[in-house]
């Protein structure tokens, strides 16, 4: 009886080798693909706010991205392209009052002629956005703003990805 349960074992074991490696190919071909013509976008957030009425904040959002590789379907071959289409992009802003917190963000507007962008991985693209206070009003001092932002090539092929990360900013009027 022994030989017959290590012939299962062994049955066992190949087809849950079969299975492990029929499941890792499709994984791994997505990630290969996902990583072509990926790039990333720098972004930063400027440090100084302006508050209007202590309910809208101006915050200024800067951002370069690097040049995509799109297919030339002439030719065949991959060609650098400098034209962007900046798809989304927002900032969030925080700022402690005491024993509360006020969070509140907003998004650039899409679908705009602003949204073209040039990508070529030195051009600083510049915007604003205004977020109104949710809950508690603005007020001067300090706060704390991160910034995203999503650029798609001309044939939204391949994209750029960017966050500037948590930073201290100083409101004011």
């Amino acid at each position: 009886m022994r030989p017959i349960r290590s012939r299962r074992r062994l049955r066992a074991a190949m087809i849950c080798t079969v299975l492990a490696v029929c499941l890792a190919l499709p994984a791994a071909a997505s990630a290969d693909s996902g990583s072509a013509g990926g790039g990333t976008a720098q972004v930063t957030v400027g440090t100084d706010v302006h508050v209007t009425a202590k309910v809208a904040a101006v915050v200024d959002l800067s951002f370069t991205c690097d040049a995509f590789l799109i297919m030339d379907w002439g030719t065949g071959t991959l060609v650098e392209s400098t034209v962007g289409h900046l798809v989304f992009g927002g900032v969030t802003l925080t700022q402690a009052s005491g024993k509360s917190v006020t969070v509140a963000g907003a998004d650039l507007p899409e679908g705009t002629p602003e949204a073209i962008v040039i990508c070529d991985g030195a051009t600083i693209q510049t915007r604003s956005v205004t977020i109104m206070a949710s809950t508690l009003p603005w007020k001067s001092g300090t706060a704390v703003a991160s910034a995203r932002v999503q650029v798609y090539s001309d044939d939204f092929s391949s994209r750029d990805l960017g966050e500037s990360g948590p930073v201290v900013v100083k409101l004011g009027k």
